[in-house]
């Protein structure tokens, strides 16, 4: 008589989901930075420290690029120009072409978002 097998459950030896995503996250991110946020950009969903994207917010005074708000907010990757200085950072512009085309604001904003609204981030950005 030949002896049949039990299935094991998913969880019989191996780790729990939860702690195979953070160490996926510890191989990504160099040692140095763990300490820091990590946040996902909304254009090319790649995770990076906080202090390599930029924050627009929306709130009742309207949309604020990379300044100190509150409300809901959307992370893009930062595009640094070649001297390297943080406050002359604009937003890439192939990540905010790519957010604006999956409407990835209105999903991180859990509302609907206008013409005019896009308009005066691109406007933002070119500005800067």
């Amino acid at each position: 008589m030949a002896a049949t097998t039990v299935p094991l459950s998913p969880r019989c030896g191996s780790t729990p989901r939860s702690r195979r995503k953070r160490r996926a996250i510890r191989r990504l991110v160099p040692a140095i930075d763990r300490h820091h946020p990590v946040r996902s950009c909304i254009g090319c969903r790649q995770r990076r420290p906080a202090s390599e994207l930029v924050r627009i917010t929306r709130s009742a005074d309207g949309i604020v690029v990379d300044g100190p708000s509150s409300g809901r907010g959307a992370w893009l990757c930062r595009a640094v120009d070649g001297s390297g200085d943080a406050e002359l950072a604009t937003i890439e512009s192939s990540c905010l072409d790519e957010a604006i085309r999956r409407s990835q604001f209105a999903r991180a904003w859990r509302t609907t978002i206008g013409r005019d609204e896009l308009d005066a981030i691109r406007t933002t950005n070119n500005t800067r």
